[in-house]
């Protein structure tokens, strides 16, 4: 007699059958990714292929570099007024015209420095209203088994235009002989290219998140976006669940404001809600650190020497974080999110204090950079680059979608993307100003990393394989 069939559990599936399984859910991440990509081209142009020496003044320089983190926040603050109230293609359709134009101006006028810095603002907002809409509708949509994975597109596809920029700009100065069209006006094509494809797969693409459906009232249109979202195959059974997972989420909005009125302790209400958003904020910002100017300007100065690059060499530090960024996308949802970020904060902690210890070396006995072989210790920012990415910088963005409730979502968002934008610009003007030298920063950043490894082990919950609702229960003991 055969043995009867076994229900497979989903957790077991691999990652093809899984991403086939909910192929509709990766879709409804499409058109941000394309804006991600452009972002991430920007932030390569203005970071890793800085435009020092187009612009005659340094202060010009310095505000062009500066003008796409602006950009990102005050696109992150327009987002948090708007999001989960309307629908999704509001965000992604003006952030498909927001690269369009900022192609178009790049395409007219290359040269021109005020329209290179109103060029990049766009684009930031741009990246600032896809990320907080994306990390609304996507954790909302995701399944609870590739939640991790299907969030991660925003690190993978950001990381692949910062590679896409850099690796044809270096074609470019290569292969040149005389071109008549500018390298910028090349830019700009491909933002205008990517802002018209991000509109027309954002129209095109109609399946809403479940909980905006239920706050608009639309029962009927909840269930069949939930058999669409999870597939045809699904069982009456499951689809209930999931359903009942939506509405359990969408009723602590009338929870939390219920006991917030009832609430007479204010400084306990504002530690309840305090608490998730700094404990995600401080994560965050840590992986920011990786992505920042002086580290990208003292790799750029140990790779010239230690790995012999005839040219900028950040095209490898770009490449470990696409390649962290697609590990980390792999791992988080099969090892969870708390021991993958505080295992790879203890290592990271002990790459970056080595390289540290080198970099005090040689600003000790005053020697140059050609006194010593310093390639092992590009090789070891490469190293530090890769498990940031993987194992920090994707929990952290996992994290950020899972810690916080309905009511509050949008608006926490956008506050700890502005942060992360606010962070980035003070290091900035520090590196332009040199108010610190490398090994200081180095080591600071290694205090850090062991700090925020214990922070995670001791203080995060673990959210693998669990609904929104009890991932909220996790960070908010909400009842």
């Amino acid at each position: 007699m055969p043995l009867l069939p076994t229900i497979e559990e989903e957790g077991k599936l691999p990652w093809l059958r899984l991403m086939w399984r909910y192929r509709l859910q990766f879709q409804s991440m499409t058109a941000a990714s394309l804006v991600f990509v452009g972002s991430g081209m920007r932030l390569a142009w203005s970071i890793f292929d800085t435009p020092a020496g187009k612009y005659l003044n340094n202060y010009s320089t310095h505000n062009l570099m500066m003008s796409w983190f602006i950009g990102a926040a005050v696109g992150a603050l327009l987002a948090s007024c708007f999001v989960q109230r309307v629908t999704k293609n509001v965000a992604y359709t003006s952030s498909g015209f927001l690269l369009l134009v900022a192609g178009i101006l790049n395409l007219v006028l290359p040269s021109h420095f005020t329209t290179a810095c109103y060029s990049s603002v766009s684009v930031g907002a741009a990246y600032g209203l896809t990320q907080v809409q994306a990390l609304v509708t996507g954790s909302e949509m995701a399944h609870k088994s590739i939640r991790g994975m299907l969030l991660s597109c925003e690190r993978i596809f950001l990381w692949l235009g910062v590679c896409i920029q850099v690796f044809y700009a270096r074609v470019w100065y290569t292969v040149e002989r005389g071109h008549t069209m500018h390298i910028d006006q090349l830019h700009g094509i491909l933002l205008a290219a990517l802002g018209v494809a991000a509109v027309i797969l954002s129209l095109s693409y109609r399946l809403e998140s479940p909980l905006l459906l239920l706050r608009q009232e639309r029962d009927m249109a909840v269930g069949d976006t939930l058999k669409q979202l999870n597939g045809q195959s699904q069982s009456g059974t499951e689809l209930l669940r999931l359903r009942e997972d939506c509405r359990q989420l969408h009723n602590t909005r009338d929870w939390e404001q219920f006991t917030d009125g009832l609430s007479d302790d204010r400084w306990q209400r504002w530690l309840r809600c305090l608490l998730p958003l700094l404990k995600v904020l401080f994560l965050r910002c840590f992986a920011t650190l990786a992505l920042s100017l002086p580290y990208n300007r003292a790799f750029l100065v140990v790779s010239w020497h230690g790995l012999e690059c005839d040219m900028n060499c950040l095209y490898w530090l770009a490449f470990c974080g696409l390649l962290g960024s697609v590990a980390g996308a792999l791992l988080v949802d099969w090892q969870g999110r708390r021991k993958l970020c505080s295992l790879s904060l203890f290592v990271a902690g002990i790459v970056i204090v080595m390289v540290g210890g080198v970099f005090e070396h040689l600003e000790s006995v005053k020697k140059t950079y050609y006194d010593i072989n310093l390639q092992a210790i590009a090789l070891l920012m490469l190293l530090f680059e890769v498990i940031v990415t993987a194992g920090v910088a994707v929990p952290a963005l996992v994290y950020t979608a899972e810690a916080f409730s309905v009511a509050h979502k949008a608006r926490c968002f956008g506050a700890v993307l502005i942060c992360e934008q606010a962070l980035h610009l003070g290091l900035m003007v520090a590196a332009f100003e040199h108010s610190f030298s490398d090994s200081i920063f180095f080591f600071t950043f290694g205090g850090l990393s062991f700090a925020f490894g214990l922070l995670v082990f001791m203080l995060m919950p673990e959210t693998r394989q669990l609904t929104l609702y009890e991932c909220l229960l996790k960070f908010k003991k909400v009842p």
